[in-house]
C-alpha cells in the first residue's frame, strides 16, 4: 500500500505531466482518470488514519478514566489502611494500659507504652484570658509553654495537666 507522501509525489508527477499536453488530448484524458485514481486513494488512506485517530483517542481517553478510577480507589484504600492502623494502635495502647504492660519485644519491632503530661484545653475556656506569653503570633495556643507554667506550679485558668497513654513502635 503506497503512502500519502507516494501519492502526493504521483499526483505532483501527473499535475507536471497534464500542464504540458493539451486539454483536448487523449493522454490529457488518462493522466485525468490516474489523477481521479490517486485522490480516491489519499482519501482513502486519510479515512482510514482518521479512523486509527479516533480509535488511539477513545484508547487514550479509556486509560485516563481507569487511571482516574484506580486513583480514587488507591486512595479509599489508603484512607481505609490510615484508619485500620489508627484503630489498632488505639486498641494495642488501651490493652497495653488496661493489663498495665509497657514494653511487648517482637521479631519485627518492639512495642512500648508510656505516659507523658500533656496540656489539654477545657471547653468553656476562652482565649482572651490567657496572658500573650501563651499566645502564639498566630493567635494559637502555645501548649508547650502551658505544660511547661503548669510543670512549675503556675495556675493557668482554662487548663489543666492530665496523664496521657502513649505508644512507641520501633
Amino acid at each position: 500500500m503506497s503512502t500519502i507522501y507516494d501519492l502526493k509525489q504521483a499526483q505532483q508527477e501527473l499535475l507536471d505531466s497534464l500542464y504540458w499536453i493539451a486539454e483536448d488530448n487523449e493522454e490529457a484524458d488518462v493522466i485525468k482518470r490516474h489523477l481521479l485514481v490517486i485522490e480516491g486513494a489519499v482519501e482513502r488512506k486519510l479515512s482510514f488514519l482518521t479512523g486509527v485517530l479516533a480509535e488511539a483517542m477513545a484508547l487514550a481517553q479509556l486509560a485516563t478514566e481507569r487511571k482516574r478510577i484506580a486513583l480514587e480507589r488507591l486512595v479509599r484504600k489508603e484512607s481505609q489502611a490510615q484508619r485500620a492502623e489508627l484503630k489498632l494502635r488505639e486498641f494495642i495502647l488501651s490493652v497495653m494500659h488496661d493489663f498495665n504492660i509497657l514494653k511487648v519485644e517482637g521479631e519485627i519491632l518492639n512495642v512500648s507504652r508510656y505516659e507523658i503530661d500533656t496540656v489539654i484545653q477545657l471547653p468553656d475556656f476562652d482565649i482572651d484570658l490567657l496572658p500573650h506569653a501563651y499566645i502564639n503570633l498566630v493567635r494559637s495556643l502555645d501548649k508547650t509553654a502551658i505544660n511547661k507554667a503548669i510543670k512549675n506550679g503556675r495556675i493557668i485558668r482554662g487548663f489543666e495537666l492530665v496523664k496521657k497513654d502513649c505508644l512507641r513502635i520501633s
